[in-house]
């Protein structure tokens, strides 16, 4: 009996993917108690040493979907001890622990434990009692049957990354003995005591666990139910960059699994032999087999067990993953939707939580029941219309649930309840192997980073201080002064974010010239107040725009702490009121411990204002993400095109931005009167009280008979499709740009840029080489370029090439973050 019932559940546990956030009020109240009670202990051994941490694991036998969460766990807390039942992994297969051997129990000594270790499961509860664990600050358990019920302390931080509770044990007990036909007779008795032993003992040890993560909102519904206790959800970890997106389907339908009763396969065949106009291909292998083959028609071809580049092929061409399980997760769920293949699933269980069936861009749809006939009809429904389903929104879905989410979700988690994790800046990237390699002591003394911003907006300022949060997510936390997405985002990175959302600095505009009002100036007050309580604990305070860098400045000098400014602004009288920039001159001299812009035109214009101390600024271009580039790079053009429903055949010239005159769309509307082979298709939405401007735009083209030529898409969030969609990227700003972060996502989108020469552009863009250059606000110049690019193809084609390689080159998101942190860390140790 034990031997059936764990194989089952050791198959389960290929059921492994990413992070969505459960309800933050009711989680949080939660683990508050827990966590205020147990942090004075913790603190109080932070003082003394590094917090020490251990990993408590099943067992040991396999790399399945647990054993991807337990690496992922592994690479955040490198330092880690680790403890199991039993280890039985080959050398040739133990990278995934990292080098790491784990401390086990009598079971790895008992006769025939390598192969028969399933048979000793009523001995698991006694044995992961036994691994003294007693020595360590912290727990984590990564349990998917015994082992949340390791014994730990009241001064001990145990946290339990649940993939289920024992579901054989519990609310599928039934159906497991029905199929290891243990329904009547002696060991049918024995194997239902056993398991109401295991379920007492699984709930009295519930009780010692601190805090719950479960691997879906299922399983926290599971848990809720089993243990009457709160989880949060961080969904395990899918490596969605081993699978490519595709976008030409071929005419079959797939489904992959090991063939056992619970994944339903001969299920998906019945339906599929009485479907013989439609093809299905079956990967995998196991105790089912030859149900399945017996079940399968002419259209369906069993492939068995294959390696991976084949089910990589066969997912990436299918028209649809066709999925029958109710299962805790379902990680060949999400690894279709990397390879934009859609999904046809079970409406039950972590499907519902891994494939959108509605809104603007579904990724699949589901059959309510485990029956031929519902997989049927919703085979039918699919095929009355494929084309809803596009592979760039599956793929786009898929990349939620990246090993790299799944990582910063944890470990943001952990460090939330147990704060000396963060400060004594174990795991302080936890991004990929290998773990950071500076000594003890550096690590230990890692600066605490406050990071400042007034907008909830998610533009490029703070999209750049997101790449920023992410790279030193254990030593830093952001203050906002406004709500939006801007705090979804960081919440969504695993960041420690509060919002003081007071609407002081709404009024106050930059090129205002009046100066605030007493009203005004009272909010502003109180966010200085809340602020320097906040940077009581913070080594540094890292102001990322203007209006925060004068409440950081502020609040700096009454905590005594050095403030950083990142200065993403030419502070010119065309961009800032006489007020402001008196204010930023104020500033510099009253408290800013150092700069850094982002671009050498930035600094310069600072510099000349202020009369700053030049050694004192650093020049840090902006970093931007690849990525979501790169992950489009083989989708057709023709194809964004009709799915962004632009024209086809013409030559379409994209500017992205919001609309604002000092932005110069007119511009580009004026070439187009020069230059009658061209289209405009503009991205981006009046954010600033520009609304007038945005009119303007629309009077001229209905004034001059453009109305087939030019498109206003409005604000996108698919920014990299619209960019591929295009022939050229223009960037037509009237004044001196600080950096133009939109010239380089052009250049990572692979499309020529024609560029205002000025400001911070003429530091990314070499004329002739990585795109051309035009006077700021010359439409006849501008349409002259188009022409040119419009003709020669080839010379379209070199710009691409050499702007991606100067991008990937010169401003990839890594070498951003590694100059910033150089520089926070530098004015710390100074201020120390």
């Amino acid at each position: 009996m034990s031997h059936e019932l764990i194989d089952e559940a050791a198959s389960s546990e290929r059921a492994a993917a990413p992070v969505q956030r459960r309800d933050a009020s009711s989680s949080s109240r939660g683990e508050s108690r827990t966590v205020t009670e147990l942090r004075p202990a913790h603190e109080g051994r932070a003082a003394r040493r590094r917090p020490r941490v251990a990993i408590v694991h099943d067992w040991l036998v396999t790399y399945a979907g647990a054993e991807r969460v337990l690496e992922q766990i592994i690479d955040c807390f490198p330092d880690a001890d680790l403890f199991s039942v039993v280890d039985f992994v080959e050398d040739k297969d133990r990278g995934f622990l990292r080098g790491k051997r784990a401390t086990t129990s009598f079971v790895q000594r008992l006769p025939k434990a390598r192969t028969k270790y399933r048979a000793y499961l009523p001995f698991m509860p006694l044995a992961i009692e036994q691994l003294d664990v007693s020595d360590y600050d912290v727990v984590i358990s990564s349990s998917h049957a015994v082992a949340k019920g390791v014994l730990t302390g009241p001064d001990q931080f145990h946290i339990s990354y649940v993939h289920s509770p024992i579901r054989y044990a519990w609310d599928l007990q039934h159906q497991y003995l029905q199929e290891s036909k243990l329904t009547r007779g002696p060991k049918s008795m024995l194997a239902r005591l056993i398991l109401h032993y295991i379920r007492n003992w699984d709930v009295r040890t519930a009780n010692s666990v601190d805090q719950f993560v479960a691997n879906s909102e299922f399983i926290a519904r599971r848990i809720h139910k089993v243990y009457q206790r709160e989880a949060e959800v961080v969904y395990p970890p899918v490596d969605v960059d081993a699978f490519e997106l595709e976008t030409k389907k071929e005419d079959f339908y797939l489904t992959a699994s090991r063939l056992v009763p619970y994944k339903k396969i001969d299920l998906i065949v019945e339906a599929f032999a009485r479907m013989p106009d439609k093809k299905l291909v079956v990967i995998g292998d196991g105790p089912d087999m030859q149900k399945v083959r017996a079940k399968a028609g002419p259209n369906v071809e069993v492939m068995g067990y294959q390696p991976f580049a084949v089910l990589h092929d066969r997912m990436r061409r299918a028209k649809a993953f066709v999925f029958a399980a109710e299962e805790d997760f379902g990680i060949s769920v999400v690894e279709a939707q990397a390879c934009g293949t859609p999904v046809i699933a079970y409406g039950k269980g972590g499907a519902l939580e891994t494939v959108r069936d509605t809104g603007s861009h579904p990724t699949g749809l589901f059959f309510d029941e485990q029956r031929a006939e519902a997989i049927i009809a919703a085979v039918a429904s699919f095929e009355r219309d494929p084309g809803r389903f596009r592979a760039e929104a599956c793929r786009a879905n898929a990349e939620q649930f990246s090993a790299q989410h799944f990582r910063e979700q944890f470990f943001a988690r952990v460090a939330r309840a147990v704060p000396a994790i963060a400060e004594a800046g174990l795991a302080r990237a936890p991004v990929a192997p290998p773990p950071d390699t500076r000594g003890d002591a550096a690590a230990s003394n890692a600066p605490r980073v406050l990071a400042i911003d007034q907008s909830g907006v998610l533009g490029g300022a703070e999209l750049s201080l997101l790449e920023v949060v992410k790279g030193l997510r254990s030593r830093i936390e952001v203050l906002l002064f406004n709500d939006g997405p801007f705090r979804e985002a960081l919440d969504a990175a695993g960041a420690r974010v509060d919002v003081l959302d007071s609407g002081a600095l709404q009024n106050v505009r930059r090129d205002g010239g009046a100066a605030p009002k007493l009203g005004v100036l009272a909010g502003i007050a109180s966010l200085v107040r809340e602020t320097r309580r906040r940077a009581r604990e913070a080594d540094v305070l890292y102001a990322n725009t203007q209006r925060a860098m004068v409440i950081g400045v502020l609040a700096g000098k009454l905590a005594r702490k050095p403030v950083v400014w990142h200065l993403r602004d030419i502070v010119s009288d065309e961009h800032f009121g006489r007020v402001q920039r008196t204010v930023i001159k104020g500033c510099a001299k009253l408290g800013l411990a150092h700069v850094i812009a982002n671009s050498h035109a930035s600094a310069q214009v600072f510099a000349d204002l202020t009369r700053f101390d030049a050694r004192r600024i650093d020049v840090v271009h902006n970093g931007v993400d690849e990525s979501p580039f790169r992950a489009l790079a083989r989708v057709p053009q023709a194809q964004l095109r009709a799915q962004i429903g632009l024209p086809q055949d013409a030559f379409l010239v994209g500017a992205f931005s919001r609309l604002a005159r000092w932005k110069g769309q007119h511009v580009l509307l004026e070439a187009l009167l020069l230059e009658p082979r061209a289209h405009a298709v503009f991205v981006g939405a009046p954010l600033f009280g520009e609304d007038a401007y945005a009119q303007e735009l629309h009077d001229f083209v209905k004034a001059n008979g453009l109305e087939s030529r030019v498109h206003f898409l409005g604000f996108r969030h698919d920014i990299a499709a619209c960019m591929r969609a295009m022939d050229v990227i223009a960037h037509t700003s009237i004044t001196a740009e600080p950096f133009g972060r939109v010239v380089v996502e052009g250049m990572f989108a692979q499309r020529p840029v024609v560029a205002s020469r000025d400001g911070g552009v003429t530091e990314i863009v070499t004329h002739g080489k990585s795109g051309l250059l035009c006077t700021p606000g010359d439409a006849r110049e501008l349409a002259t370029t188009l022409g040119a690019l419009y003709d020669d193809e080839n010379l379209r084609e070199r710009l691409a090439q050499d702007g991606l390689a100067v991008a990937r080159e010169r401003f990839g998101k890594e070498q951003y973050v590694e100059a910033v942190e150089r520089v926070l860390d530098g004015v710390a140790a100074r201020a120390r």
